[in-house]
């Protein structure tokens, strides 16, 4: 009897196990919760992978290759390489896992093994009863975000009336589900949306830095190539100065210890200047190597080439694209989505309707309940008026936000607007105006060396030849031209 009778409850409770199982891999999404936002937004991705600095980044010794620095490699070098911009995002990747904390929180599922043991006596006067219950059971409890909670289990339970042993296989199952938008599920909801936003928000501060970042790594790239146009240029100035010291050598018949003074005086000048400028190039190309993540011991060569990101596009292609394509309007307009779907989870929160659903069954048992089985199931309704005030106060909140994202949607496409027609603006301008400084840069040139004819032949004295001399350094210098 035992080989055809025991092996009931293995057969009779398979079914149910792989029902149980079934659920536990349907219910285990491995996605996180962040990577299924839709948002649209092309968001930059440094590379993370990174050995520990050590102290020989830090060592003033020149090795390596030389890297290229040009206006357009730096912005990738600096991307690949700012140690802020890597930080920037890992702060955004801290925030993302924090909503999906929040998130999966509230979206568990929770395998367990439950056991109990019960064991009873009742007395008489003529007898005494002994009773005892061993239940073990495996259960999956599914939590779900929009408050569903589902419950499913199989198990075996065995128990003892004065000896007499009886098995029972067992499943149950239970479930809570709201029908409509219950105001625990509203307030969820409207939490998510708040974690959400600020993911959102940290996404937009990554990469509003990133585009900072890189833009003052542009302009530290320019004013250094501008310092170093500068210190040239100086040179050259104290060059002319020690050749026309010694073209006085040439001159006879006049008394030139005063010219010769001053000539001095204005090299000690731009010797003075050279040293300033050149310990000011020093630093500022450590700088530039801090602001695009190389080491210090790198060595470097600046390519100062035309870059011109908006040839060939009109204002309006350019305004197009930027707006397109901008990672801030498209942050707003998904923070601007969500609160219209809080505003129609608000405006749908009056009832509070959730239907209860529960049921167990004792499958055919063994031993002394062989043939017994038994099963009970239950549902019900829970209806309940939601306070109109919670779904009012969410209602204007929504509405608000609604109303302020538009709003800043219109001022991001303002200053992306006047942010694409300065650059053309300026590069047309500064275009024009560097042909015309080129084209008269000989004129000043040509005066200085009459000068020198002029003082040579006595009839122009030294403060004005210096000044001439001062004018066409000037005129390099202040307007970016090698001389």
């Amino acid at each position: 009897m035992q080989q055809t009778t025991e092996p009931k409850p293995i057969r009779s409770c398979s079914p149910c196990l792989r029902v149980a199982l079934l659920l536990l891999v349907t219910a285990c999404d491995s996605q996180m919760p962040s990577a299924r936002l839709q948002n649209d937004i092309r968001l930059p991705v440094p590379n993370t992978a990174q050995a520990a600095p050590s102290a020989e980044r830090l060592t003033r010794v020149e090795r390596g290759e030389v890297v290229r620095l040009s206006p357009l490699s730096l912005i990738g070098i600096a991307f690949s390489l700012q140690p802020d911009i890597k930080s920037s995002f890992q702060r955004f990747k801290q925030e993302e896992a924090r909503y999906d904390f929040f998130y999966v929180s509230r979206d568990s599922l929770t395998p367990r093994l439950r056991t109990s043991n019960r064991f009873a006596e009742s007395r008489t006067v003529d007898s005494v009863v002994r009773d005892r219950e061993h239940v073990v059971e495996f259960a999956v409890e599914k939590r779900f975000f929009d408050t569903t909670e589902l419950d499913v289990g199989v198990g075996l339970r065995t128990g003892a009336i004065d000896q007499a042993n009886g098995y029972h296989p067992f499943i149950s199952a239970s479930l809570r589900y709201p029908l409509w938008v219950s105001r625990e599920r509203l307030e969820r909801t409207s939490e998510e949306i708040f974690r959400r936003n600020e993911l959102n928000d940290a996404q937009l501060d990554y990469i509003q830095g990133v585009r900072g970042l890189l833009q003052s790594t542009l302009f530290k790239f320019y004013n250094v190539v501008e310092l170093r146009r500068r210190l040239e240029n100086t040179r050259r100035w104290r060059d002319d100065l020690e050749q026309l010291r010694g073209m006085l050598d040439s001159i006879a018949g006049r008394d030139l210890t005063t010219d010769r003074r001053r000539i001095d005086a204005e090299q000690a000048r731009l010797n003075a200047r050279i040293r300033e400028l050149d310990g000011r190039f020093e630093i500022d190309i450590e700088r530039l190597k801090a602001v695009c993540g190389l080491p210090f011991h790198t060595r470097i060569e600046l390519v100062d080439e035309p870059f011109n990101p908006f040839e060939g596009m009109t204002h309006e292609e350019l305004l197009r694209i930027s707006i397109e394509t901008d990672p801030e309007i498209a942050t707003l307009r998904n923070e601007q989505r969500n609160a219209e779907v809080q505003l129609d989870l608000a405006r749908r929160g009056r009832w509070d309707v959730t239907l209860l659903l529960d049921g167990t069954s004792s499958l055919e048992g063994a031993g002394e309940d062989e043939g017994i089985s038994d099963w009970s199931a239950a549902f019900g309704l829970d209806i309940s008026v939601v306070d109109a005030r919670v779904t009012d106060s969410l209602s204007r909140q929504a509405e608000a936000n609604i109303a302020r994202f538009v709003q800043a949607i219109i001022s991001r496409e303002n200053n992306i607007f006047v942010d694409t027609l300065e650059p053309i603006i300026r590069i047309e301008t500064l275009s024009a105006s560097r042909a015309e400084l080129i084209e008269n840069l000989p004129r000043f040139q040509t005066d200085y060396q009459t000068g020198l004819d002029e003082y040579k032949g006595g009839t122009l004295n030294i403060d004005d030849l210096l000044k001439r001399r001062e004018n066409l350094g000037s005129t390099g210098i202040g307007k970016g031209i090698a001389i």
